[in-house]
């Protein structure tokens, strides 16, 4: 805040581009923490462990399960692992490495 003629005078907030990068992880977190806290309360209503179960709440829980699939990314495809190389693989690989620097040193 900044004192002007006497006035307190309320400086805004800003948020800009370099905090959306900075602070996205832990907004992440916070926002999933947050919907599991929800999950936590609806889930027994979902299952049908509540006293009195509210169908409200059923609603609330799904809604908060989309909500963590699209933050997880759960709709997207899984990318596709690289195969591993077997030792035998990385053998001739290194032989042939070999044999071309062996190639490139010995005078012709």
């Amino acid at each position: 805040m900044h004192v002007y003629c006497g006035l307190m005078e309320p400086r805004w907030r800003e948020i800009a581009d370099e905090d959306l990068v900075r602070d996205a992880p832990r907004m992440r977190y916070l926002i999933a923490d947050r919907l599991e806290q929800i999950w936590n309360a609806c889930e027994p209503h979902v299952t049908g462990d509540a006293a009195r179960p509210d169908h409200r709440y059923v609603e609330t829980g799904l809604r908060a399960l989309v909500r963590l699939h699209q933050l997880y990314r759960l709709d997207t495809p899984a990318v596709a692992a690289a195969p591993e190389m077997t030792p035998v693989d990385t053998a001739r690989m290194v032989e042939t490495a070999l044999a071309e620097l062996e190639s490139r040193i010995k005078p012709s």
